[in-house]
C-alpha cells in the first residue's frame, strides 16, 4: 500500500513534467524553432503519462478494499494509508539475528520431541531389567487332607535381549530428531541470509539513489530543459533527462518496499520486529 501510494504520486509527477514538456514544445514549435512532430510525440508521451497515472490509481483503489476486506470491511473508510516507506530501523547483525532464528517456535518443538525421546529412552531402559513377579497361596492336599503355604516368582527369560530392541528404537527416534532439527536450522540459515542481505542491498540502493543519483538527475533535468528552451539540445536529450529521473524515483519506491517485504520475512523466521517502534501503519481518512 505504502509502495503504490508512492507509485501514484509518482506518476502524478511524471504527468505534470508531460505536460510542462508539452508546452514548452508547443512554444517552441509557435516559434517554428522546432517540427510539428516533437509536438505529437510530446502529446503521446503526455498522454502516456495521464494512462500510467490513472493505472496507478486503480491499483491503489484495488488495495484499499482488499486491506479492507483483512479488516472485516466491504467498503474502505480512508483514502491513504499513514507510514514511512523509507523507515527501515536500526542495523541488526546476522549473528544476532541468526541467534533469535535458534529460538524460533519451530525449532522449539524439535527440543520439546528431544525431551520426549529421552523419557522414552530411560522408560526402555528401565524395563530392559529383569521383571520379577511374585506370588503367594494356599494349597489343599487331597491325599493327607492338610492345606499348605506356597510362595513362587516368576522372572522373563531373555528380558535384557528383547527390551534392547526397544532401547535402541528410543535411541535412533531421538537421533532422527536432532538431525531434523539441524536439517531446519540450516533451511531457516539460507532463508536467514538471502533475506538479510538482499534487504541491506535494498537499503544501500534506496540510500545512494536518495543521496546522490536523485539530486544529480534532477539537476540534469534543469539544466537540460533549460539549454532545449535556449535550442542547445534536442527533444530526445530533454526526454531522456526526464525519463532518467523518474526511473531512478521508481527504483528508489521498488527498492524501498523489497526492503520492508525482506524484513517482513525477517520478522517471521526469527518471530520477532525487528523494531517494535518503527513498525507503525494505519488508514488515515481524507
Amino acid at each position: 500500500m505504502l509502495a503504490v501510494q508512492k507509485q501514484v504520486i509518482l506518476a502524478k509527477e511524471a504527468a505534470e513534467l508531460a505536460s510542462e514538456g508539452l508546452r514548452i514544445v508547443q512554444k517552441r514549435a509557435s516559434a517554428g524553432a522546432t517540427p510539428e512532430a516533437e509536438v505529437k510525440r510530446a502529446q503521446a508521451v503526455t498522454a502516456q503519462a495521464k494512462l500510467t497515472l490513472l493505472a496507478e490509481q486503480q491499483r491503489f483503489s484495488y488495495l484499499k478494499t482488499a486491506l479492507s476486506a483483512l479488516w472485516g470491511l466491504t467498503t474502505p473508510d480512508f483514502n491513504q494509508v499513514a507510514g514511512d516507506l523509507f523507515q527501515f530501523g536500526n542495523n541488526v547483525t546476522f549473528e544476532t539475528l541468526y541467534e533469535k532464528v535458534k529460538e524460533n517456535p519451530r525449532i522449539e518443538i524439535f527440543a520439546a520431541q528431544s525431551r520426549l525421546k529421552d523419557a522414552e529412552i530411560r522408560l526402555a531402559q528401565t524395563q530392559a531389567s529383569a521383571d520379577i513377579s511374585w506370588s503367594v497361596g494356599v494349597r489343599r492336599i487331597q491325599e493327607s487332607n492338610d492345606t499348605a503355604l506356597l510362595a513362587g516368582f516368576s522372572m522373563p527369560l531373555f528380558a535384557d535381549k528383547r527390551n534392547s530392541g526397544a532401547v535402541a528404537t528410543a535411541q535412533a527416534a531421538k537421533t532422527q530428531v536432532l538431525i531434523q532439527r539441524e536439517v531446519l536450522l540450516l533451511d531457516l540459515h539460507t532463508q536467514l541470509f538471502r533475506a538479510f542481505h538482499n534487504r541491506q542491498q535494498a537499503i544501500i540502493t534506496v540510500n545512494t539513489l536518495n543521496a546522490s543519483i536523485i539530486p544529480a538527475l534532477e539537476e540534469a533535468l534543469i539544466e537540460t530543459e533549460s539549454a532545449y528552451q535556449r535550442g542547445r539540445y534536442g527533444y530526445l536529450e530533454y526526454v531522456s533527462a526526464r525519463q532518467e529521473l523518474l526511473t531512478a524515483k521508481r527504483t528508489q519506491i521498488e527498492a524501498a518496499a523489497a526492503a520492508l517485504s525482506y524484513g517482513a520475512e525477517i520478522e517471521q523466521l526469527t518471530a520477532e520486529p525487528l523494531n517494535i517502534d518503527d513498525n507503525t501503519f494505519s488508514g488515515t481518512p481524507q
